[in-house]
């Protein structure tokens, strides 16, 4: 999936004389007050922060939502606390830079990459794997809806092809890099090698992954039919 359309963006200042950027006609902070809005978010999302130490945000505009959680995270866990957010829009993420609006302590800020890009992080998968609480901010996530649900429900290639990238041991890379790359690794591990009539020894590898897996595979198979 391809980024958001942007067809307008410009720059405005609340009544408190905060900076707001306003896209496609959608002020992504109030206009009135950024600040109180922002900890309004905080306090609504109190309860998630108290449980994790790893936070995903959906939607950067210039970061005073971010700001807020990071505080409160720092309140709550100290130091030990990672916060990612993912935002589409460039020129939102550079101008919160270059007004120097971002509190980078402990914050990462992916910006400006599609779906299958992001995915395609391993720092970021390894985040993602460990559950972190989510916020999306809601006039960001309301602008961007179509990029951030892609994001939420995106499913990754199981071809080999695809797989083999995020391989880190040399043995299992050569290994799938003998398989025929259009198949998926899904085919392999139950159709494929449990058919040969000679194995090979990284072959009884993959045989006891299909052993461990087997049950879960076996559901999974028995959803799809009902």
């Amino acid at each position: 999936m391809s980024l958001p359309k942007i067809t307008s963006y410009e720059v405005k200042t609340s009544r408190t004389e905060q900076k707001v950027p306003v896209v496609n006609g959608v002020h992504l902070h109030s206009i009135y007050n950024p600040f109180k809005e922002a900890e309004a978010l905080v306090e609504a999302q109190l309860e998630n922060l108290k449980n994790k130490n790893e936070v995903l945000i959906l939607g950067l505009g210039f970061a005073y939502h971010v700001n807020a959680v990071t505080e409160k995270l720092a309140q709550l866990c100290g130091n030990n606390f990672k916060v990612i957010v993912i935002e589409p829009n460039i020129q939102v993420y550079e101008d919160c830079l270059a007004f120097d609006l971002l509190n980078k302590t402990n914050v990462l800020i992916y910006s400006g990459f599609n779906s299958t890009e992001l995915y395609g992080d391993l720092d970021l998968i390894h985040f993602l794997l460990r559950k972190p609480a989510m916020i999306a901010h809601p006039p960001s996530f309301n602008l961007y809806q179509n990029y951030f649900k892609n994001i939420l429900t995106f499913e990754a290639p199981r071809s080999v092809s695809s797989i083999i990238n995020f391989v880190e041991t040399p043995e299992i890379k050569t290994y799938l890099g003998a398989l025929d790359p259009l198949s998926t690794l899904e085919d392999i591990l139950y159709k494929e090698i449990p058919a040969k009539n000679q194995f090979e020894q990284t072959d009884f590898l993959a045989m006891a992954l299909v052993e461990m897996t087997k049950k879960s595979h076996e559901a999974k198979l028995g959803l799809e039919d009902n």
